[in-house]
């Protein structure tokens, strides 16, 4: 009792109305005054007072004496009275009305609309044509049916509601629906079938696709050894001949024994070609597009033909097989280029099929409309009578309706307003005190109507108000030791937040060197590669190996050994100053830089300034020909493209690093 008497009588001034605000809360309140004493508290004293029910006998002095019941008794009895003769003017106009309207109601109305519902069954059932021309899949198939079937059977339905239909002019019209909607749902089914016939070629095509995929892996598979062989062996030939006194002798029986294997690379990459040009026609959007991917598939076989006959006999009784197979796959009817043109006829058709669709739908949109245009002029025909029916009678009851409301107005002005609310002003402004907590004010007077014990009922609303001052003291209390816990948790989670971020470092960079690891080079490595990619611009490897660093370890220990890559590291540290560069620690003595937007002239005299610096710091090592520590360093730049992978950067980087130990190490060389 207490909880709901203080939400209800705390609400805030302005959301309160001196007609209600005191109503919500009291009822309770005064049907517990009328049982029973009530111990009130007086002032700011504290002091008791016992407050009993009124026993002195009630006598009705006047009119204005009324209580808040009698009032509202008196008042919605007036009410009933001009509500019940008000009704009986309104039942009155509206059976006028509505014997006016019967016919429209009961004949031409239901037509009309029963017509309209058939022509927006017919357009729904039109609609799913569309679906049926984009159909892909097993599961689209199935759910389009369904939705043409389900259109069907609407459609079917609305036609059966019309049955049967007295106007001749509209059954003519509903005919016409009907012979329409039969060619409309011949023209479904052929939709239906051309549906059919797209899922399974497209069914066809991911098969001749699977199949296509499979002929190129393994032509992937006999040529890409074969061509590395070839690359190998040409980058030997080129090394010999740079050497300077080469044997002219080897190099010539080299040179024979790789010439006929020079074609390779020329029919690998028609093959290429081959599979490419098949999977994009196969994505053609028209039949002239398509026989031109054919002539363009047919020059590249030709193509590829001659090149295989060039090849070492060996190898073409290795591709002759895959080849023969590629051969037949492109001029099959079952191939990827075949079952594009059948499904680009089957599309053709289907377009035909919707175009008549549209046109069997604006007939009958035009057959409607123009039943409507007639039904509607004759329904407001009989809508204008109507009208003038009701004008008769809606100035008497206007008349008939000002009068009970001028005499409303006078009973709220002159009891209601002058006698009751001013009543319950008094107890409101009490409310508004009690509620900013200003207790010593004069209270309502009490009595034996509803408001007399109202203004009881303020005193004891007063009584807990100050009992839930001291409360509220003790709820602010509780809200201040749980804001400082909450400040305590904040400052553990900032805490956490540190040692996460700590934990983050750590998992990217190098323990020993303080370098980024292996980790932290791939990922900003794809990262820049990608960039690089969509930029155009070039992207730098330089990779670092110290020279005889096993040996130095033998001589000094592995403890000497960390503490020169710790040195190592600084010196990688102080070179690589943009922030777009990033030095790792590629593996043991192995170290990766990766330079973005730089041309490779200036990434070799980063190179060359690092390695002289290295030197330059003079780390002892009696193992070395110079007698301190040395890099050996290859350096390779790309601009980064679809065509080529990251991978290959890395390698042409290793080879350069693999030249310059070749070449006596303490030296930079570039791919």
């Amino acid at each position: 009792m207490r909880s709901h008497w203080m939400q209800t009588s705390l609400l805030p001034p302005s959301d309160q109305r001196p007609s209600t605000r005191f109503l919500v809360g009291f009822p309770l309140m005064i049907r517990e005054i009328s049982k029973r004493h009530i111990r009130l508290s007086l002032g700011m004293s504290g002091g008791w007072v016992n407050v009993y029910p009124s026993t002195r006998p009630s006598k009705r002095r006047s009119f204005t004496d009324l209580g808040i019941r009698a009032s509202f008794l008196l008042g919605f009895g007036v009410m009933v009275i001009l509500m019940l003769v008000v009704s009986s003017a309104a039942f009155f106009i509206t059976a006028s009305t509505v014997r006016s309207t019967s016919e429209i109601l009961d004949r031409r109305l239901p037509d009309t609309l029963g017509v309209l519902r058939a022509a927006q069954a017919f357009d729904a059932l039109a609609g799913t044509g569309g679906p049926l021309i984009s159909v892909m899949t097993e599961t689209a198939r199935i759910t389009a049916f369904k939705r043409v079937e389900h259109a069907q059977q609407l459609f079917d339905q609305t036609l059966l509601d019309l049955q049967p239909i007295s106007d001749a002019s509209v059954a003519s019209d509903v005919d016409n629906i009907v012979s329409l909607g039969a060619e409309l749902t011949d023209n479904l089914d052929q939709l239906q079938v051309l549906a059919n016939q797209r899922v399974a070629l497209i069914q066809a095509k991911q098969t001749a696709s699977d199949n296509l995929i499979s002929i190129l892996q393994l032509f992937q598979q006999l040529l890409t050894y074969r061509m590395r062989i070839l690359e190998s062996d040409t980058d030997v030939i080129a090394l010999i001949m740079s050497l300077p006194s080469p044997p002219l002798e080897r190099v010539g029986d080299m040179a024979r024994e790789t010439a006929p294997m020079m074609p390779l690379s020329r029919f690998h990459a028609e093959i290429a070609a081959i599979g490419s040009r098949q999977l994009a026609g196969a994505q053609d959007a028209t039949l002239t597009a398509l026989s031109l991917s054919r002539q363009i598939f047919s020059t590249a076989l030709t193509n590829a033909t001659t090149t295989l006959e060039k090849l070492p006999p060996e190898l073409v009784t290795a591709l002759e097989q895959p080849f023969a197979q590629l051969h037949s796959m492109a001029h099959s009817p079952e191939g990827l280029l075949g079952l594009r043109e059948q499904e680009l006829t089957l599309l053709r058709q289907s377009e035909a099929l919707a175009l008549a669709n549209q046109q069997i739908t604006a007939r009958v949109n035009d057959a409607t409309s123009v039943l409507v245009s007639r039904e509607l002029n004759e329904i407001a025909q009989a809508g204008e009578a109507a009208t003038l029916l009701q004008l008769r009678y809606q100035w008497a009851l206007v008349l008939l309706t000002a009068v009970a409301v001028f005499g409303i107005a006078v009973f709220l002005y002159r009891h209601v307003w002058q006698y009751l609310i001013a009543r319950m002003t008094l107890l409101s402004d009490n409310m508004q005190q009690i509620a900013v907590r200003n207790y010593d004010i004069k209270l309502a007077a009490e009595g034996d109507d509803e408001l007399g014990r109202l203004g009881a009922a303020v005193r004891q609303f007063r009584a807990i108000a100050l009992d839930a001052g001291r409360r509220e003291a003790d709820l602010q209390s509780s809200h201040k030791l749980a804001e400082e816990a909450l400040a305590a948790l904040e400052i553990k989670a900032q805490e956490l937040e540190v040692l996460n971020a700590k934990l983050a470092e750590l998992s990217t960079s190098d323990f020993l060197t303080g370098l980024a690891n292996r980790r932290r080079f791939d990922e900003v490595f794809a990262t820049e590669w990608a960039r690089s990619t969509r930029t155009g611009s070039a992207l730098a490897i330089i990779m670092l190996d110290v020279d005889h660093f096993k040996l130095f370890n033998d001589r000094y220990g592995h403890q000497d050994g960390d503490n020169c890559l710790r040195k190592l590291a600084e010196v990688l540290k102080q070179h690589v100053g943009r922030a777009t560069d990033l030095a790792a620690r590629y593996g043991g003595e192995e170290f990766c830089i990766i330079s973005t937007d730089a041309d490779l002239r200036g990434v070799l005299v980063l190179a060359e300034r690092i390695r002289a610096s290295i030197q330059a710091i003079a780390i002892k090592h009696e193992d070395s020909s110079v007698g301190v520590v040395t890099v050996s360093i290859g350096v390779a730049s790309m601009i980064p493209s679809l065509d080529h992978d990251s991978a290959e950067l890395l390698l042409a980087a290793d080879h350069a690093l693999y030249r310059a130990k070749a070449s006596g190490r303490n030296c930079v060389t570039s791919a």
